[in-house]
């Protein structure tokens, strides 16, 4: 499925289904297993409900989301933020400031949700290296 306007939904709800939101500020969901969410545009929304899926928010403030068992989200654009279940992964990216050309990675930081060191349900960006409830 894919949405590419502005405030576009695309849903994959079968089996290693693959959701796309390249508009500003469109919605990606995929909620079969294994299934694929990517939110490309700013202010994108990506979540990946099924088992080991994965959900990408690579637009400026964008939100990525991963609420399966073992699955995984990636907050890769400006300002994102990214969060997932117990047992799930998370990936962000720090960027900095405009250059002229794009906003530089500066950081990256992966973790697994354990519920204690990185709370469960609970958004992350990463600022001066290091993991902050957003």
């Amino acid at each position: 499925a894919s949405a590419t306007g502005y405030q576009g939904a695309a849903s994959a709800t079968g089996y290693q289904g693959a959701a796309s939101a390249t508009g500003y500020q469109g919605a990606a969901s995929a909620t079969g297993n294994q299934g694929a969410a990517s939110a490309t545009g700013n202010q994108g929304a990506a979540s990946a409900t099924g088992n080991q899926g994965a959900a990408s928010a690579t637009g400026n403030q964008g939100a990525a989301s991963a609420t399966g068992k073992a699955g995984v989200a990636l907050a890769a654009g400006f300002g994102c933020k990214a969060k997932g279940a117990i047992g799930c992964a998370i990936c962000v990216v720090e960027r900095g400031n405009w250059d002229g050309e794009t906003y530089p990675i500066i950081n990256i930081k992966a973790a697994i949700v354990d519920g204690d060191i990185i709370k469960a349900d609970t958004y992350y960006m990463l600022i001066n290296g290091a993991f902050v409830e957003a």
